[in-house]
């Protein structure tokens, strides 16, 4: 299973664990599940010591013990041979209890036992020599015999509680010794993950900065391996994205923002030659020539930039971007690259926005404005060594005309684009004008707003314009 999604994030997991925290449980696991089995390994040793060892002692309390009980059997005194059973069981601490079987049959046991029918068939076992019967408990047997005449079998049951102790006992000292191991080891393993983790850290932390677009994050080289390495190509990494940024910033003060955006960020730069319906928006200053010719040059230019600062923030404001300034004249374009359905109207309203801003600015300027809507062709247009993605055709010479129809501070258009404009405009024909360059009759006139909400917009789009340009000029990022 990936350990992205499908957007390219990081799968979501129910719980964050740090890897420090990672690395402690699995090296104390790994600590912990060796000392088990060190621990069964050492158990199964010393058991097999242990009983190798009790072997040789029964071996030896088991044949003292048929010595003694030969006498008396021979003699046939029971009494005799209860004395020396009891006797062997008072001398022989570990030693539980005694079954003895004659060889006529006859079963005796003394002590706390148990008999069941798997000793008295183990009894039958017997052999001239001390040994260990094929049961669970530790039972050692021998065959009684005086010269040739076998007399019975005795077996002894010993105590395993010699092995209980010495089992506890190791116990104890390997669960004592897992506890500092685990301890001591996990202590260590952290303060080691922690140390190596420090720099993933610092990355995840800077990931987010970046994320959030802060290009400045350079983080500090530190050791010679595979996470300094990382950090090294992250660094790299930051350094392009804000040089990327930077290009796009300046990109886009001389190119369509949208487009822009589209070449940064899904490298679409095959922008296909194509028609769309548009709608191309006009402002160019009335009286520029005698208003250069009065004024110095720092003069002029300061009334055309901060002109066209409060058009750009207006178009902007209602979905266009400014296509090209000629001279004293703005060139926006509303929907492209991309077709939208209400083009006309947002380029309407937002020729009258920039009417209003004219009329309202401390230092007033004459603007008029003409627009127009209809198919254009959209295109890498110019040389190999500077091409320019804009938009040519018929409506971009009317829209051009219809500023030489009206005066200063009015929008003008033909009607044939009015009458696709909707409610809430009112039209002004204008009388006795001819519009040169233009195959066909147009009746071109006046665009007035006639609807309330749309001059509250309007007026929002002059505060937001005005607002923003104040704040360019204060030095403030917008």
């Amino acid at each position: 299973m990936s350990r992205f999604n499908h957007d390219g994030g990081h799968a979501r997991f129910p719980m964050r664990m740090p890897i420090r925290w990672r690395w402690s449980i699995l090296v104390g696991l790994s600590v912990t599940c060796t000392v088990v089995l060190l621990f069964f390994v050492m158990m199964h040793i010393e058991r097999d010591a242990w009983l190798q060892s009790q072997a040789a002692q029964a071996a030896m309390q088991v044949d003292h013990l048929t010595d003694e009980l030969k006498l008396p059997l021979l003699s046939g005194s029971s009494a005799e041979v209860d004395v020396v059973l009891h006797s062997f069981l008072d001398k022989v601490p570990t030693a539980i209890g005694v079954v003895m079987r004659t060889a006529d049959g006859h079963h005796q046991q003394i002590g706390a036992l148990s008999v069941d029918d798997r000793v008295v068939a183990a009894l039958s076992q017997g052999g001239d020599h001390v040994r260990r019967l094929p049961l669970a408990d530790l039972w050692y047997a021998k065959q009684i015999r005086y010269a040739n005449t076998p007399l019975g079998v005795v077996a002894v049951r010993f105590s395993e509680r010699a092995w209980e102790q010495i089992a506890g006992r190791l116990l104890r000292q390997m669960v004592l010794a897992a506890v500092v191991v685990v301890l001591a080891s996990g202590l260590l393993v952290y303060w080691i993950a922690g140390r190596m983790s420090q720099p993933i850290e610092m990355l995840s932390e800077a990931a987010e900065q970046v994320a959030a677009g802060d290009y400045r994050v350079q983080l500090p080289l530190r050791g010679n391996d595979e996470i300094s390495d990382a950090v090294a190509q992250f660094n790299r990494m930051v350094r392009e994205l804000a040089h990327k940024a930077e290009m796009r910033d300046a990109f886009g003060r001389y190119l369509n923002p949208e487009l822009v955006e589209r070449v940064f960020d899904h490298g679409d730069v095959a922008l296909n030659s194509r028609r769309q319906q548009v709608t191309v928006l006009f402002a160019d200053m009335v009286g520029f020539t005698a208003f250069s010719a009065a004024n110095d040059t720092e003069r002029v230019v300061d009334l055309l930039n901060h002109y066209f600062e409060l058009f750009h923030r207006v178009i902007a404001y209602y979905g266009g971007h400014v296509d090209k300034y000629i001279g004293d004249a703005v060139m926006a374009i509303f929907s492209m690259p991309d077709d939208e359905g209400d083009h006309l109207r947002r380029a309407t309203m937002c020729g009258l926005a920039m009417a209003e801003l004219c009329a309202a600015a401390a230092e007033p300027a004459q603007f008029r404005f003409g627009l127009h809507c209809g198919e254009v062709i959209l295109g890498n247009i110019g040389a190999a060594q500077r091409l320019e993605y804009t938009v040519i055709g018929d409506a971009v010479n009317v829209a051009s005309r219809m500023i030489g129809l009206g005066s200063g501070g009015q929008l003008v258009m033909p009607r044939e684009t009015y009458s696709l404009l909707g409610d809430g405009f009112r039209f002004e024909p204008i009388a006795g004008c001819r519009v040169k360059g233009v195959t066909h009759d147009l009746e071109a006139g006046c665009v007035q707003v006639c609807c309330a909400d749309m001059r509250k917009d309007i007026a929002r789009a002059v505060a937001f314009a005005e607002g923003a340009a104040e704040e360019l000029r204060s030095g403030r990022r917008i």
